[in-house]
């Protein structure tokens, strides 16, 4: 009697495992964080910037009305936001800039009522593919740790900011430039 039950425990455990295995499979777990590494780029942005208290609901809010603004048109560009640095507010505050994202530095005459624009450049750019699910995915101390990592392997001194681009298809990804 006793040996039936340590070999159902030992089954039961066996499908907890292989299901934890499967499961972080198939929302990416295994999939490597590769760091790409591009030449001169430029990028304008139009969109709000905010400095205050960070709360994840505000932040989310806040991206969820920029997405609604690009897709409905009023916001041309892919929906970026921009984390800055800022070792002058507090640990629990946070500077971003949220908004639409283009390519190139254009003639921005026309900035919809109630946004900013601003413009980027940077001789080296690394880039990073988010496409894991948010539960595996690699923590943002993680990723800016192996982007200072390369950086350091390539030479390039980073800015204190970094994007994220958001795509259709729900997946992102993270950019630090370099001067």
């Amino acid at each position: 009697m006793k040996r039936t039950k340590q070999l159902y425990l030992v089954i039961i455990i066996a499908c907890l495992i292989i299901i934890a295995w499967s499961t972080y499979y198939t929302l990416g777990g295994f999939e490597p964080v590769e760091i790409y590494v591009m030449e001169v780029k430029e990028r304008t942005v139009i969109g709000k910037e905010y400095i205050e208290k960070y709360h994840y609901a505000d932040f989310s809010d806040r991206i969820e009305a920029a997405k609604i603004e690009v897709d409905s048109g009023r916001l041309k560009g892919m929906l970026t936001v921009i984390f800055f640095q800022n070792d002058t507010i507090g640990i629990d505050s946070a500077h971003y800039f949220i908004g639409a994202s283009q390519d190139e530095i254009k003639d921005v005459l026309r900035v919809p009522a109630g946004y900013s624009y601003k413009e980027f450049r940077a001789n080296k750019v690394f880039k990073i593919f988010m496409t894991q699910h948010e539960l595996v995915r690699p923590r943002p101390e993680k990723v800016a740790e192996l982007v200072q990592v390369k950086a350091i392997e390539e030479g390039a001194v980073l800015q204190p900011f970094s994007f994220e681009l958001y795509y259709p298809d729900r997946s992102f990804s993270v950019e630090y430039w370099a001067r």
